[in-house]
Parts: structure tokens; sequence; C-alpha cells
């Protein structure tokens, strides 16, 4: 990981010093590491039943990485800002699984992988110091989500391509240790809601010498990243 950290702020320095310089505009790049809080993944999102609709499974302690483009005029007090970010999170267990009869403890893999692309505009917060920024704002986001999940080591495959869009808030800290080089932390609040539908493509496996039926009908499910977002990088400016 160091070793990335560090490549990628050697090949930002040169990029930095191939582009013409600019008095009055600002481009910077960070790469960034991230935690957020807590999700839910609602296994009956459309059931008709609020009791069986609002079981979920929480998944909490997710990690992630991703990018941030900013651009700034700085004839104003305020920067435009992009960034990519992927996040993961499953988990390994049994459960009781009522695909035949008698129901039985089969082995379940589930969770997520989710693709944040958002765009802000983001205000600086006077703090009398060039050292130290302070920056709160908010954007909009698209959320892509792929679902992980297995049973008997039975993939379901998604079938679907689920794209939803939010609003995100958030707030960041630069401590700038190097001339054009700075270490942002932020705090970031989304709260997407992507439902996926997937399907087995196995009818039948046999496993621990009994025989599996898999239903053939897709299901759905919503994944709901509902927590806090902490992130902390390298911020790198090429201009």
């Amino acid at each position: 990981m160091w070793r990335f950290i560090v490549s990628f702020v050697f090949v930002a320095s040169l990029a930095r010093d191939s582009v013409a310089q600019s008095g009055d505009q600002s481009l910077s790049v960070a790469l960034r590491g991230s935690y957020t809080t807590s999700s839910k993944v609602f296994y009956n999102p459309e059931s008709p039943s609020p009791d069986i609709r609002s079981r979920y499974l929480a998944l909490d302690n997710i990690y992630g990485g991703g990018l941030e483009i900013r651009f700034q005029d700085f004839a104003d007090n305020y920067f435009i800002a992009l960034s990519v970010e992927l996040l993961s999170r499953f988990e390994d267990g049994r459960q009781v699984i009522a695909f035949g009869n008698p129901p039985r403890s089969l082995p379940i893999s589930e969770g997520y992988r989710l693709v944040p692309i958002e765009l802000g505009a983001n205000m600086f917060i006077p703090l009398g110091s060039q050292r130290l920024r302070l920056a709160m704002g908010g954007g909009l986001g698209a959320y892509y989500a792929r679902r992980i999940f297995a049973v008997a080591n039975v993939d379901a495959q998604q079938v679907n391509n689920p794209v939803s869009f939010g609003i995100h808030v958030e707030s960041s800290f630069d401590y700038r240790v190097l001339d054009g080089l700075a270490v942002r932390a932020e705090m970031r609040f989304r709260d997407p809601e992507v439902t996926t539908e997937s399907k087995f493509q196995e009818t039948k496996v046999d496993y621990d010498g009994s025989l599996v039926t898999f239903p053939q009908d897709a299901f759905k499910t919503k994944i709901n990243i509902n927590g806090l977002s902490f992130s902390i990088g390298l911020a790198v400016d090429l201009f």
C-alpha cells in the first residue's frame, strides 16, 4: 500500500511539473482510503407485508478507496469536485435455508460492491491560514451496485445493472505539508438505495451427500448505504 502511495505522489508530481502553470486556477487529484460505518441489505424490498419488507442484514465497517479531482478558480471561494470510489463488504457464514424440505443449514456468502460517482460544489470556510483549509458542501451522485450472494458454493448471478441517484453532503480538511502536497481528511454522508435482481444458474447441486434444489425465479435485494463515511488520503496539485 505504501509503495502505491509513494508511486502516486511521484507520478502526480511529474504531471504537475509538465502542466503549464496558471495563477488563477487550480486542479488537484487525491488518492484516498475510506471507512463507512454501516449499511443494510433488505431481502424482500417489494413484499406487500411491511414486516417482511423491513427485514434486513446489517453489514457494518465497510472499507473502500477512490480518487477525487478538484477544480478551483481562485477568483471564487468555492471548488468543484468529482470523485469515484469503490466500497466492498461481504461475509461468510451458515444459515438455515428453506430451499428444500426440510430446511437445512447451508454455508452462505453475501454482501455487495458499490461504486459511487459523485459531483459536488464546496465552499471554503475562512480559517486565516494557507496551510489549513476547511470546506463544506454537497452535490449529486450516481450509485452502481453488484450483489454478492452464494449458497452451498453456488453463486446467484445478477441479471440487472442497477444505477440509483441521490445527494450527498460533506466536509473536508486539508493540511498542506509541502508546496503542492496536502493530507486530506473528509467526512461524507450519503444514503443511496440500489435494488438488484439475481438468479441462480444451477438447478440442483450435491452438497455434503445431499441434494440441494435451487429456485429458478429471479429475486430482488435492496442495498442501502446509510452510515457516515470517513476518508483520508494525499492530494497533489497538478497546477
